[in-house]
């Protein structure tokens, strides 16, 4: 899965939003993922991302050229642009027997991404698990169908900058470290620093990395500054 690129093209999942505003066969794009290193991670040239704004303005967003599949600090990381896709990897890496069944989830957003989803999540296979992510969640639904399913167990929110004084579950093995770089959004004045500490504190013991770009919430050329300052030894 993710092996080649392709087009969302039903009403459902991210390709919804602002469904009406945006002509009559409104599509999104999905690269493929690729292994590569973190510090060539590019932004690419279509549309993944299209809403409307707080303005009333429909907004077209740019994603990346690829997924990036890599390592940071010996902890496998993958790179996507909307966060939903980290859904499929998730699985992934269950089924490589990477993760277990009640992984904690260390979720560092602006926002919780945390609503209900449209159906629930039965775990068949893989295929299914593509299908569910790119057909059936979005950007603001994917965790708790995860949850519900047994996937993830305890999880938690870092949606500020209060979250960075609780380490209470930097010790936890079988752990995702899930981040998305609208958490450094200039509007949410986070500091850099404490809060890269915070997420290395929490990499010594990370099973698996998953790193959103959030083309709609945070400045793409700001979010690939972030995320090698981030990652860069």
């Amino acid at each position: 899965m993710y092996k080649t690129e392709f087009y969302l093209k039903n009403h459902t999942g991210n390709n919804a939003f602002a469904w009406q505003q945006r002509g009559s066969s409104p599509q999104l794009y999905v690269p493929a993922r690729i292994q590569s290193s973190l510090e060539a991670t590019q932004l690419g040239e279509q549309v993944v991302f299209e809403d409307v704004d707080e303005h009333g303005v429909l907004q077209k967003c740019l994603g990346l050229k690829n997924f990036i599949e890599s390592r940071w600090k010996g902890v496998p990381v993958v790179v996507v642009d909307n966060h939903n896709h980290v859904f499929y990897f998730w699985y992934e890496a269950l089924e490589r027997g990477l993760l277990k069944p009640g992984a904690t989830l260390i979720h560092v957003d602006q926002h919780k991404d945390m609503r209900p989803a449209p159906e629930p999540y039965v775990h068949r296979d893989l295929e299914s698990a593509f299908h569910y992510t790119n057909e059936v969640v979005n950007v603001g639904n994917y965790i708790k169908p995860a949850m519900e399913e047994g996937l993830i167990g305890e999880v938690q929110l870092v949606t500020g900058g209060m979250a960075l004084e609780d380490r209470s579950f930097v010790e936890r093995g079988n752990k995702i470290l899930n981040i998305d770089l609208d958490y450094f959004a200039p509007e949410l004045e986070i500091n850099f620093d404490k809060a890269k500490a915070f997420l290395e504190a929490h990499l010594e013991n990370a099973t698996l990395v998953t790193i959103a770009t959030s083309p709609f919430f945070i400045d793409q050329w700001l979010a690939l500054k972030v995320l090698k300052s981030l990652t860069k030894s």
